[in-house]
């Protein structure tokens, strides 16, 4: 009877660590992008032997201009995983299910990479979905927005500077068109300046200074 339950409890602790592992950070960089290159640089050497590494394991995916892995273009397709609108996007990713649970998008600094992170991760187990887009029909948010509010991409520069209407938020202002970006930088006062990030769907434009 001991033996037996003695095996009971070895099964339920490999079962217990095979769900945690299941889980894993994809990182999405792209192969030119200056904040996939400075989260390699800044993150990528302690992540591994840190508390969220050691539970999400990461695995990187480089991205090649608009050119994604099969893989991961079938998961998009068949709505395993939102729409990717820029690089880097950190996908919390379930391989049991092969589904994403939930994303961080863009990098900026190190503390706030691991903030969001941590905060996605008990977002999700407690049954949420954060940051989750939904690409060709799912939960569409403008990339750092954190809100669950439907937006077009380039929104923020429709009211002039400083109205309520008007983000705050860089990450709430990508543009197709440096032109764009230029004007939401002016009323966002940084006098016109602007920097660029390449996603899949091409070159997104943003207002202020490389972050």
């Amino acid at each position: 009877m001991k033996k037996f339950i003695f095996i009971l409890v070895i099964n339920f602790l490999v079962l217990s660590a095979s769900q945690v592992l299941a889980k894993e950070l994809l990182v999405l960089s792209g192969d030119k992008s200056q904040n996939s290159m400075r989260w390699k640089k800044e993150v990528l050497p302690e992540y591994p032997v840190s508390d969220l590494g050691k539970n999400l394991p990461a695995k990187i995916v480089v991205i090649q201009g608009k050119n994604f892995p099969d893989w991961l273009a079938k998961a998009m397709e068949e709505s395993r995983m939102g729409e990717i609108v820029g690089t880097p996007t950190f996908i919390i990713w379930d391989e049991s299910t092969k589904k994403e649970l939930g994303r961080v998008e863009g990098y900026t600094e190190k503390p706030r990479f691991y903030s969001q992170l941590s905060e996605a991760m008990v977002a999700i187990d407690k049954g949420e979905h954060p940051g989750l887009r939904e690409g060709s029909g799912g939960h569409a948010r403008e990339e750092g927005s954190g809100g669950d509010q439907r937006k077009e991409e380039g929104s923020g520069s429709k009211q002039p500077g400083g109205s309520p209407e008007m983000s705050r938020d860089i990450m709430d202002h990508m543009y197709k068109t440096p032109e764009e970006a230029k004007r939401a930088s002016e009323m966002l006062g940084f006098g016109g300046e602007i920097h660029t990030h390449e996603s899949p769907q091409g070159t997104i434009y943003m207002p202020g200074p490389t972050m």
